[in-house]
């Protein structure tokens, strides 16, 4: 290992995890060679491409897999699996030509039909792709996905031994960005074998590392890939990821050189961080917007002015000052930063705090509700020390202003999700979105009609059409105005309070490299090194 920082690592024989870490007693063994200890905020909920949902899963598996595409360190899309590709006049065709030494971890040749077996996997309705929404541009997605058609008419075709092409319905810009996504990556063929993603003797990839161990609720370890096509730049031997939720333990782990590259930070540390650790310190904008979702399918939350109300009564400015980390208070969904948006904000962000409040006190009487008759509402959140403080800020400012009576309910992340998918068992939610690509759909689309991200349950014809118009046309100027009233439609329809948009804070060991900021806030350890001289 290069790196001094770095050193308590090498020479460690057993780290043993404590605190954060649900299984206390799985040591991480260290190996010889360069190792890197990371902060992953959880355990990631599965690490099949195809049923992948969550942030914990995604920054493994872009270690584990490679899709045609990938992203530098620095977000910007680069040649992956595929060394090239075109896209026709029209914008419907993609056709890659993967590079001739692109191999699986066992020796096998990755081939253009290992993408058409993974895509149809993710299309097929047994398989229950959470995150199937984003491929159903590929023309006959959606028909392969409810049954209509087999998943062999899907537009997904290998043309020879290099060649793969992808049609779509509609041009879709962010396209590219999409098949750099785990729920695009290829899966081998052994993938039908049980327990084959989580089992590190039946694992096979074609990342740059290798599944060395799994423990549930434990480190998961990675290996450097001998077999990978661009194994040579891999610097680093083994990556370890750690599932520790609460960010006082990372920081605590890290202090003690237990960890390089924490998740987070710990909220009343930033300042002093600035501070005392500049060096290792990293913020920067990130495309995420943490929200609240109500209930829209049913009393109370159906009534349009009654949201309106709750959320009007939120002093945004107020609760990202408590927070204290640099996030932005949120008046739209669409986060800054996205390429070519054209923001849309509440009518109301610009009015003194006095006119909000009273238009929130009018708006909720209007409902129905007042201090002799009060509402009485349940707000669902998860365990850390960010979504707790955010729950406690906001049922305060309720109380304050509209005489609310909130019970706060708190639950484990797995029984938050599981919680989630049914709306019966909650009516306020708190919940975050990270973007999945540049683009202001990222985010937009969530709300469509039906679709499997609708935590609120919205459904308005109008939006709908204006992103179907939007993803319609090859205008990008058109196309951009199209979104941004859509975005107008959903913040005047209110099924969402957004509350802040986020910034991404790490603490990174100063001698190492190859840890960029982006604001998909994606940092795959292939670019990770250790610096000579830091």
């Amino acid at each position: 290992m290069k790196s001094k920082t770095g050193m308590t690592l090498l020479l460690l024989a057993v780290l043993v995890l404590h605190d954060g870490c649900d299984k206390g007693d799985d040591p991480v063994v260290a190996v010889s060679g360069s190792v890197i200890v990371r902060g992953n905020g959880g355990d990631p909920g599965s690490l099949d491409p195809a049923l992948a949902e969550d942030v914990h899963a995604f920054n493994i598996l872009t270690d584990l897999y490679e899709g045609l595409v990938s992203e530098s360190a620095n977000g910007e899309l680069v040649a992956a699996a595929a060394e090239s590709w075109t896209v026709s006049e029209d914008e419907l065709t993609y056709s890659f030509t993967l590079r001739d030494d692109a191999r699986w971890s066992n020796g096998d040749p990755l081939t253009p039909q290992d993408f058409v077996r993974a895509l149809r996997r993710v299309a097929a309705p047994a398989t229950g792709s959470a995150y199937s929404f984003l491929l159903q541009p590929i023309r006959h997605f959606a028909e392969v996905q409810k049954g209509s058609l087999p998943a062999d008419q899907l537009a997904v075709v290998a043309i020879n031994d290099r060649v793969l092409q992808i049609r779509l319905e509609e041009p879709t810009p962010q396209m590219l960005s999409v098949l750099a996504m785990p729920v695009a990556m290829p899966v081998h063929i052994s993938a039908d074998r049980t327990r084959v993603f989580s089992d590190a003797s039946t694992f096979v990839g074609n990342g740059a590392y290798l599944l060395a161990s799994r423990a549930p609720g434990g480190p998961i370890r990675l290996r450097r890939n001998p077999g990978y096509w661009d194994a040579k730049s891999v610097a680093i031997d083994e990556v370890v990821y750690l599932p520790i939720v609460e960010p006082a333990t990372e920081f605590n782990m890290y202090r003690a050189g237990e960890l390089d590259i924490t998740n987070t930070v710990p909220l009343e540390s930033v300042a002093a961080l600035r501070e005392n650790m500049p060096d290792d310190l990293r913020i920067a904008p990130s495309l995420a917007l943490y929200y609240l979702a109500f209930d829209v399918t049913e009393p109370p939350f159906d009534d349009v002015a009654l949201r309106e109300a709750l959320s009007m009564a939120i002093d945004r400015e107020r609760l990202v000052s408590l927070i204290g980390r640099g996030e932005q208070a949120a008046y739209g969904i669409v986060p800054p930063g996205v390429a070519g948006h054209l923001s849309s904000d509440f009518q109301w962000r610009n009015v003194s705090d006095g006119e909000r409040i009273a238009r929130a006190r009018a708006l909720y009487q209007q409902a129905g509700y007042s201090e002799q008759a009060p509402l009485e509402v349940s707000y669902t959140y998860d365990t850390g020390d960010i979504h707790e403080k955010v729950a406690l800020a906001v049922s305060g400012m309720w109380r304050d202003t509209l005489g609310i009576n909130v019970m706060l309910e708190k639950k484990e992340w797995q029984y938050f999700l599981d919680t989630r998918e049914h709306r019966s068992e909650w009516q306020i939610m708190r919940f975050a979105w990270f973007g999945d690509y540049n683009h202001a759909s990222t985010f937009t689309n969530l709300f469509r009609s039906g679709d499997p991200q609708n935590l609120p349950g919205y459904a308005n014809p109008d939006y709908d059409r204006l992103l179907a118009s939007a993803s319609a046309t090859r205008d990008r100027r058109v196309r951009a105005e199209l979104i941004s009233q859509a975005e107008a439609t959903l913040l005047a329809d209110h099924p969402v309070a957004p509350l802040y948009f986020y910034v991404s804070k790490h603490l990174v060991r100063p001698g190492i490299g190859g840890f960029e900021p982006n604001v998909l806030d994606r940092h795959p350890s292939k670019y990770l090194f250790f610096q000579e001289n830091p």
